[in-house]
C-alpha cells in the first residue's frame, strides 16, 4: 500500500485542487450489518480528508466515517450500518475530499443494495 511521504513524494504527486478519487468500490459483508469501502486517490502533495456516507433510498445517513489528513493512496475501510429494517435494500456511498484551507475538492457516489 502506496503512502504519503513528506520527505520523499511520489513523482506524479498532485497539488490540493487536483485530488481525485480514482476508483470507488463498496463490497457487503454476508452479515449484512456492515460494508468494506476500496478507495484509491491520486497521489497528492498535502494529505486530504475523507468523508463517507452511506445513505439510504429515502435519505436516511445509516453510517459514515471521517478521515482526517489521510496518508493513504489506496485505502480500505469496514463502515458499519446502523440498525435497518428488512426493507431497507438500497444505499448510496457518497465519498467527498476535502481540506481545511479550500474546502471541497471532489466527490463521488456509488450506489449499491444489500
Amino acid at each position: 500500500m502506496k503512502r504519503y511521504n513528506p520527505l520523499q513524494p511520489h513523482p506524479q504527486a498532485v497539488p490540493p485542487e487536483q485530488v481525485r478519487l480514482l476508483n470507488l468500490q463498496i463490497e457487503p459483508w454476508e452479515d449484512r450489518q456492515r460494508v468494506r469501502v476500496h478507495a484509491r486517490l491520486t497521489p497528492f502533495q498535502k494529505p486530504p480528508n475523507l468523508e463517507f456516507e452511506i445513505r439510504t433510498a429515502d435519505d436516511q445517513v445509516v453510517a459514515s466515517a471521517y478521515i482526517v489528513e489521510n496518508i493513504d493512496f489506496d485505502l480500505v475501510i469496514t463502515m458499519h450500518l446502523r440498525q435497518l429494517p428488512l426493507e431497507r435494500r438500497y444505499f448510496t456511498l457518497y465519498a467527498r475530499v476535502e481540506y481545511d484551507e479550500i474546502g471541497l475538492v471532489y466527490q463521488d457516489q456509488q450506489n449499491f443494495s444489500l
